[in-house]
């Protein structure tokens, strides 16, 4: 990449996908049973394609992360509903964003702090080998350094991270965590919603409960080499009410459903994680 014109590595990138697409059987056997329960009107060989255009838009994000972090190269940032933003912004205490794995949340999250202008933390599933989590943390401890602001946690079995992130919430602080994904380890719950049924982590929908932190949706999309869009939704939990992570999930689903509807190809899970209703 140090070398390569941008354009042939865009080139370059679709080939290289597609092979991996073609190795990576379980994961797409994941992608395409997902696709499956969202878009059920995909034939197999449309679905086949779908499958790969998921593999694509999420090699393509990893470039654009490469060269962000480290090429310094600028990235492009759209905000739809600046009002939205500011409303965040205005928010005096802890806030809890739900997020999901679309988009770039690394370089994203970057962004926002400096945006934001307050402490952002996020939450982060180990790496499943050893050596990618060595040069995982490389990277985010350069990142950490370049940007105070950003602290990352990772979902460590027996950590107790749960109380932590409540005890930064209380203090007034921003936390970021993934609402979609069930990794080993993670306490899951199904919750059915337009014909599909999604195994999400409750972990997330605990800490909202206990914490009672105000919760806004916010979902990254790209839009092209190095552009990216952020879509920041209303309150779905003012934080205010007491309500259990069971009711609080049936209000998320649909929000996350929604997004997953219109850009299921920026969805970057690659284990069954949604069945249709009946299945």
């Amino acid at each position: 990449m140090r070398f390569t014109p941008t354009w042939i590595a865009l080139i370059m990138v679709r080939p290289i996908t597609l092979l991996v697409y073609l190795l990576a059987g379980p994961q797409r056997a994941a992608v395409k049973g997902n696709l499956t329960a969202l878009k059920p009107s995909f034939g197999p060989l449309r679905r086949w394609w779908a499958g790969y255009q998921v593999f694509l838009e999420f090699a393509l994000t990893y470039l654009d992360r490469l060269w962000h972090m480290h090429f310094r190269r600028e990235v492009t940032w759209d905000i739809p509903y600046v009002e939205h933003f500011d409303a965040l912004r205005a928010i005096p205490g802890g806030v809890l964003i739900f997020t999901i794995h679309s988009g770039n949340y690394d370089v994203g999250a970057t962004l926002f702090t400096t945006k934001l202008g307050r402490a952002l933390h996020t939450v982060r599933a180990p790496e499943k080998s050893k050596d990618m989590q060595l040069l995982r943390e490389a990277e985010l401890r350069r990142t950490e350094q370049e940007n105070p602001l950003l602290r990352v946690h990772y979902s460590i079995a027996d950590s107790h991270l749960g109380l932590e992130l409540c005890r930064v919430l209380r203090a007034g602080e921003v936390v970021a965590v993934q609402g979609d994904r069930v990794i080993t380890g993670v306490s899951p719950v199904a919750i059915s919603h337009a014909g599909c049924t999604y195994k999400i982590p409750r972990g997330p929908l605990v800490l909202a409960e206990i914490s009672s932190a105000p919760c806004i949706p916010i979902f990254l999309e790209r839009l092209g080499c190095l552009k990216y869009r952020i879509h920041i939704g209303d309150c779905f939990y003012d934080g205010r009410t007491k309500i259990r992570a069971d009711d609080l999930g049936k209000i998320w689903i649909p929000i996350m459903h929604d997004y997953i509807q219109q850009h299921w190809d920026q969805w970057f899970v690659f284990e069954p994680l949604v069945t249709p209703k009946s299945a």
